[in-house]
């Protein structure tokens, strides 16, 4: 059984749907501290004139958990809509937005992390067609912070191997997962040398959004990246 374990993201980067596909059960970590000025709740995408952000506005107070994180009004959901739409209505694969990621903009979503979890899944499932299992860190009981939190999460779940990021290194204690039988295998954050993508006369971009490298391939895409 292999577990990976990450924060929700709003329309994370490629490496992140990487972790996901290699792992049996992937577990949204939402209960633990919403960090200002990360990808929770903004991306970047690309245009004419290089990167751009898309930020969703939220209402927080110092502490708060990532759960109880709530969208502050809807004008943003327009506004989103329309700058992906100006900016990649000519991508191979536009008709994903419209279909699968834009009503999903449009429901109103009142909590940050439902509509992140549900543009991930939908991702997953419909575009990289992935069985992984999903499961909340609201879902499980638990008490432990940091590397404690993820061992944790990891034995509850009969986890063999816990798949992390490149910067588990920096706060895992590998000698308690060793005590519990617990594989730690770190997986590098991997991204495409190259793919078709729009406004070329911008220097190529693969560390933004994934919804760049989707709206921009349809089922070709394994010929630019292996999960």
């Amino acid at each position: 059984m292999i577990i990976s374990i990450h924060q929700p993201q709003y329309i994370p980067w490629l490496p992140y749907y990487s972790k996901i596909s290699n792992s049996d059960i992937f577990v949204f970590l939402d209960n633990v501290q919403f960090q200002k000025n990360g990808l929770h709740n903004r991306n970047e995408l690309k245009n004419s004139n290089g990167r751009f952000w898309l930020t969703i506005p939220i209402s927080f107070n110092l502490g708060d958990k990532l759960l109880h994180i709530k969208i502050t009004d809807d004008n943003w959901r327009k506004k989103h809509i329309k700058s992906i739409r100006i900016n990649y209505s000519k991508a191979k694969n536009f008709t994903f937005f419209e279909k699968y990621i834009e009503p999903i903009i449009i429901n109103k979503y009142s909590k940050l992390i439902d509509l992140n979890i549900e543009i991930i899944e939908t991702i997953s499932k419909k575009y990289f067609n992935l069985n992984t299992k999903f499961i909340r860190q609201s879902d499980i009981t638990t008490s432990s912070k940091g590397s404690g939190l993820i061992l944790e999460i990891c034995k509850k779940l009969e986890a063999k191997k816990y798949l992390s990021g490149p910067g588990g290194k920096n706060y895992l204690i590998e000698d308690e997962f060793k005590k519990e039988k617990i594989d730690i295998i770190y997986k590098k954050n991997h991204l495409p040398n190259n793919y078709p993508q729009l406004y070329p006369k911008q220097n190529f971009i693969n560390d933004i959004s994934a919804l760049d490298f989707i709206l921009n391939n349809k089922k070709e895409w394994s010929n630019y990246y292996k999960l």
